[in-house]
């Protein structure tokens, strides 16, 4: 599917249309919680969401009845590890989903061409938050400017593993991380962790 452009000023016009409703804008507006964010309501046959770099596909079946999916930007967070923005996906119930989705991120080449660059999720509900990379093939289609990866359903319901078995949530984070094998591979001040380049646990040494 083609990535469509809309500007703010439409946004916002749509906006004050459309009231309470929920609308998708590939450029996103403003709602205090992240630096823009884009909603849609999804249905049985799917469909997308874009919003910047990000490009959310929901495939057919992938909801059960209709639900309104948002996508928020938030140009950078207070964990690092990520490259570029982070993307945070809100659904009504961590069941929403029945098939896994297909985010897309577009980025610059040199970080498409890398293979240790994958989409990777921010595990939630734990007192020391880390990136997971997701290194599973993806068959969706991925356009060449973008590093693509699915959106696991089973990280609304259980991302700690059995430490955290019976967790939920309705707000997953995602963005390009790297896939490392040690500190190494990572930046200053990161460490290699869970797989990936990210913010020095407590009481850890880091990358000078």
């Amino acid at each position: 599917m083609e990535r469509r452009v809309s500007t703010i000023r439409f946004c916002a016009i749509a906006a004050c249309l459309a009231g309470g409703a929920a609308i998708s804008c590939g450029t996103g507006i403003h709602d205090g919680r992240g630096e823009v964010f884009a909603t849609s309501i999804i249905g049985p046959s799917g469909g997308q969401i874009l919003l910047r770099e990000a490009t959310l596909d929901i495939g057919e079946d992938s909801v059960q009845g209709e639900a309104p999916i948002t996508l928020r930007r938030y140009d950078s967070i207070a964990h690092s590890g990520a490259v570029g923005p982070v993307f945070e996906i809100q659904v009504p119930t961590p069941d929403t989903f029945t098939h896994d989705p297909h985010i897309g991120i577009a980025t610059a080449p040199a970080v498409v061409a890398s293979a240790k660059s994958v989409i990777g999720f921010l595990i939630p509900g734990v007192p020391n938050e880390q990136w997971i990379p997701d290194s599973t093939t993806s068959t969706a289609p991925c356009p060449g400017s973008d590093v693509c990866g699915p959106v696991q359903k089973d990280t609304f319901f259980n991302p700690g593993g059995s430490i955290d078995a019976g967790f939920t949530t309705t707000v997953l984070r995602l963005a390009i991380v790297t896939q490392c094998a040690g500190n190494a591979d990572c930046l200053s001040r990161q460490a290699c962790t869970s797989r990936a380049c990210q913010k020095c646990p407590p009481n850890s040494p880091c990358n000078p």
